[in-house]
């Protein structure tokens, strides 16, 4: 877990050290192990039959493409990437399940298999998701106040989590761009 795993807080961990959850048992992990091989399977099938990564990175023409088929190689691309993540992240979770600690699940539910964009965030590495919530997102004042103030809060999660992958322009732009994508959401959540 310390290298790739969930993030799990430290007296989470020692907690579970003294007293095993109920949740950890033989069935319920080896039921996990069996989702981890399919999971396994399933990018070694998309990976041999599907080509959109091989067609990104190969630099190709991009107006020979139809934009039909420029949101379906940009939709393949994100499940690929989703299930590049999800690999590692349910192998140190089983792992850490074999070794009789619980952390939280990363990817709670698939890439296409969200209502929204905040939902998608939420889901998306779940217990980074909870880490900066608590430790950032709420002491900056979280959603209350103004509503100026609740989407300043939200930049400056996405620029602190853009820094934290790599201080590069690029990431930081791809942030801020999230910011932009989710705003309408939020905004119609905050006056709903």
């Amino acid at each position: 877990l310390y290298l790739a795993g969930p993030i799990l807080t430290f007296n989470d961990y020692i907690s579970q050290q003294r007293y095993q959850l109920p949740s950890i048992n033989r069935e319920r992990t080896a039921l996990y192990a069996l989702r981890f091989l399919i999971c396994l399977l399933t990018m070694e099938l998309v990976l041999h039959y599907l080509y959109a990564v091989a067609i990104s990175k190969s630099n190709p023409t991009w107006s020979a493409y139809t934009p039909f088929q420029l949101s379906m190689l940009g939709y393949f691309n994100l499940h690929v990437i989703w299930l590049k993540l999800l690999l590692p992240w349910r192998f140190f979770r089983l792992w850490a399940l074999l070794d009789g600690v619980d952390p939280p699940e990363n990817m709670v539910r698939c890439v296409s298999d969200n209502y929204s964009a905040l939902a998608f965030w939420r889901g998306w590495h779940r217990s980074f998701n909870r880490w900066v919530t608590r430790y950032v997102y709420i002491p900056l004042g979280g959603s209350r106040g103004s509503k100026v103030r609740a989407v300043a809060n939200f930049t400056a999660v996405f620029t602190f989590v853009a820094l934290w992958h790599d201080i590069n322009l690029r990431l930081l732009v791809w942030g801020w761009l999230i910011v932009l994508f989710v705003l309408p959401e939020v905004l119609a959540t905050l006056a709903f």
